[in-house]
């Protein structure tokens, strides 16, 4: 069984959650959380993921990562055709237009959102390359190799497809939106369960806008504010004292610049699609505030609640980790996914394209050629022996040819064609030799002369070329029968039926055939 992790370089903190896969399904083996240092982003990233595997080493033959930081650009675009050939040549220049940089400093891909009346609408991601470069480089450096790396909102689109069971009460006519709250960044993917993601966005706001607010309420440090809302942080309705309240209020201002944005991406969904949005499922550290649920719902003015993982999951993952476990869940499961229930959006392409696969068979090539090279040497081997071998029979099968022709026809031939040709020739001595014997024609006569019929052969007369046959049966009927058998063998070329006369008592009768013998040169199945 194959081995997939799933790898959420969250900016507060890196989950991993480990599958076995395989052709049936797939199992939950492993789930850890390390928490990232304050500092420069890609040192601190670099720091966990060596604390990570170092305290709970995860081996997988394949990884699949997200973006980490909102830095990535997504665009909704529609194209005039559906043929996938025609979207991969048309997009370049329409994703140009929209950039502010040059595309040459940029890698996209696409995932098709719906397609519909001779149209597209494509969801395109574009990242910097120098972005993409320093994240890979940073896993190098931890002896990680993603396959996959994919856009943070996009990877929901699994949950959509192989966990529609997880979005109850979802209905066709309307569509459910994942928010991914973290602590730097909040992603929403829209779309509907066992059909796909729709919309899929990631923006600068989080977490982290909840605890400036109440450093600023409180006049803290950051560091203070960050571990009294970890620990005792509440909003919506939970709050009981003045302090508490005074606290919600001030993440509740925290959490607007979040609001602000989830708003116009359903309401552009909305419009879009002519679908509205029936549910808000919520996941993601920050997502786990209590009372967030009722503050989301009131802010977006539509039901939430929070996202919890499959079942099976459980037994590995704690139920009060699942809000945090989401995305390397899903990642996870993105690899586990068949090419044909999985999105298509990969920023491993081009000069970026995944080499693991090529690296294995150059460390292979030396075993592999020398495999080529025994298999080469056998290939040889054998065909000078079957050629050694044949040759001898060759000349074995010659030499008896020759020799039956040179008793039979006075001359040496070792060509087949020649020499049967030669044999079936008038003026060849084996012209004289009869095709049928009297022996078998004698057979033949017995042989199909019907069973039925009484009859008495008093006079056999067999030459070369003819048969006359004279005997007595009961009636002209029974003539005819034993005529119609004979003509069914085809060295019988003609049966004549000579005097017929009743015999001396009158009750039976007295016949004589004549039977013109001659079998044709090739030999037909007989019948009867």
């Amino acid at each position: 069984m194959a081995r997939v992790l799933g790898l959420d370089l969250g900016s507060y903190s890196v989950k991993a959650v480990l599958f076995e896969s395989s052709l049936r399904g797939y199992q939950t083996r492993g789930f850890t959380e390390v928490r990232r240092a304050e500092g420069e982003r890609m040192q601190t990233l670099r720091a966990a993921l060596a604390e990570l595997f170092q305290s709970n080493p995860m081996f997988a033959e394949q990884v699949v990562v997200a973006l980490p930081g909102p830095s990535l650009a997504t665009h909704v675009i529609q194209m005039p055709f559906l043929d996938a050939k025609r979207l991969e040549a048309a997009l370049p220049f329409e994703l140009e237009s929209q950039l502010p940089f040059d595309l040459g400093e940029a890698v996209f891909d696409y995932q098709v959102a719906c397609q519909r009346e001779k149209q597209s609408e494509l969801l395109v991601s574009v990242v910097r390359k120098e972005e993409l470069r320093a994240l890979l480089t940073v896993l190098k450096d931890a002896n990680i190799d993603p396959r996959i790396v994919t856009h943070p909102a996009m990877a929901y689109q699994s949950l959509f497809l192989s966990c529609p069971q997880l979005f109850e009460g979802a209905s066709d006519a309307s569509s459910i939106a994942v928010v991914d709250i973290g602590h730097e960044r909040t992603s929403i993917a829209i779309g509907r369960p066992s059909i796909g993601v729709e919309l899929a966005r990631t923006f600068s706001s989080g977490g982290k806008d909840l605890t400036k607010a109440l450093a600023s309420e409180f006049q803290a440090d950051a560091t203070a504010a960050g571990e009294w809302k970890e620990t005792q942080g509440a909003m919506g309705s939970v709050p009981q004292t003045e302090d508490a309240k005074r606290a919600a209020a001030a993440m509740v201002r925290g959490l607007q610049p979040v609001l602000r944005e989830l708003r116009p991406s359903i309401k552009a969904f909305t419009a879009r699609t002519r679908r509205s949005v029936s549910q808000v499922y919520l996941c993601g550290g920050s997502a786990q505030l209590p009372g967030m649920e009722e503050e989301m719902s009131n802010g977006l003015s539509l039901p939430a609640r929070m996202l919890a993982l499959p079942t099976e999951a459980g037994e590995i993952i704690a139920s009060a980790k699942h809000p945090e476990a989401v995305q390397a869940f899903a990642l996870a499961l993105r690899g586990h996914a068949s090419s044909s229930r999985a999105q298509r959006l990969n920023f491993r392409r081009g000069e970026f394209a995944f080499k693991g696969d090529f690296d294995y068979v150059r460390e292979k090539v030396g075993l592999l050629a020398s495999l080529a090279a025994t298999l080469l040497i056998l290939l040889i081997a054998s065909g000078i022996v079957r050629n050694s071998v044949l040759s001898r029979r060759e000349q074995q099968v010659d030499a008896v040819l020759c020799s039956v022709t040179q008793r039979v026809l006075g001359q040496c031939e070792k060509n087949f064609d020649r020499a049967l040709n030669l044999l079936r020739g008038k003026e060849s001595p084996a012209a004289l030799i009869p095709r049928v014997s009297a022996v078998s024609m004698l057979g033949e006569l017995t042989q199909r002369v019907p069973a039925e019929v009484p009859v008495t052969f008093d006079q056999i007369i067999i030459e070369p070329d003819r048969m006359s046959v004279r005997g007595e049966t009961d009636s002209p009927k029974s003539i005819d029968q034993i005529t119609g058998g004979l003509k069914t063998y085809r060295c019988f070329r003609e049966v004549k039926e000579g005097k017929i006369q009743k015999s001396k008592d009158g009750q039976h009768v007295n016949f004589t055939l004549d039977v013109l013998v001659e079998c044709p040169d090739q030999a037909a199945v007989p019948q009867g």
